[in-house]
């Protein structure tokens, strides 16, 4: 079993044995094929009060902010079909994997499978990262298998959508998620220039407070008194006859 090379891989699609709709030139790469961005999009919630939703992507809006902590789950653009000669993995390019977003999906490609790729991604990086429609996003290896195998008869055959239960896990998640943390902060920051302003806004409370010069005059006499003329606290607290 061997990697197909670019040249190996327009080869297949050529010939009509690998299947890559709608197929273009520009994404072989000299060992891989990159699959784009679909236009459907689930995005897991950034807080209690916004809940998971669906985003679709089109040409007036086409780009998708993933926020740092936020998992989404996209699907490609490109739908497949894979010869019963030859298998493939898959998984994120490396020029958003090195601004910190990592990929979870299903690793191999089975021989016979047809459909879109599901891909999750999660943001780990200090920032948010943006997706665009038709960007490319997946990076697809292929091997040749040394015999033709069973074709794939999975749950996840002529996938077009996202499956029920991970829009039901997505659409109805409303635990605290990762990506509180940096809108917690940003909001904590909010807080403390509010109570700064407002702290700046109030009258000093010791200002104005100062004696009156006969009153500090009659306390520096009273302090200069003798011991003898000054009332023990015991006598003060005695009721008068």
């Amino acid at each position: 079993m061997g990697v197909l090379t670019g040249r190996l891989i327009v080869q297949l699609v050529e010939k009509g044995e690998l299947v890559i709709k709608p197929f273009d030139r520009d994404m072989v790469q000299p060992a891989t094929y990159d699959l784009r961005v679909g236009s459907k999009i689930l995005a897991s919630p950034l807080s209690s009060e916004k809940l998971g939703m669906v985003v679709e992507l089109t040409e007036k809006e086409p780009h998708y902010k993933i926020h740092s902590g936020q998992m989404v789950s996209v699907l490609s653009y490109e739908k497949m079909e894979i010869p019963l000669n030859v298998c493939g993995r898959f998984g994120i390019r490396s020029t958003l994997a090195r601004k910190g977003l990592n990929a979870f999906g299903g690793l191999q490609l089975d021989p016979g499978w047809r459909g879109r790729l599901n891909l999750s991604l999660l943001n780990v990086g200090p920032e948010p990262i943006v997706i665009t429609l038709r960007e490319p996003l997946f990076s697809v290896e292929f091997s040749r298998l040394e015999e033709p195998a069973e074709a794939y008869a999975g749950d996840y055959q002529d996938q077009d959508d996202f499956p029920a239960e991970q829009y039901n896990y997505i659409l109805s998640a409303r635990t605290t998620s990762l990506a509180e943390i940096p809108l917690l902060r940003q909001e904590m920051v909010r807080v403390s220039a509010l109570i700064e302003e407002l702290m700046e806004g109030m009258p000093d409370p010791d200002e104005g407070l100062e004696l009156r010069p006969e009153v500090q005059e009659r306390l520096m006499k009273s302090s200069a008194l003798p011991r003898v003329y000054l009332v023990p606290a015991a006598d003060i607290n005695k009721k008068p006859n």
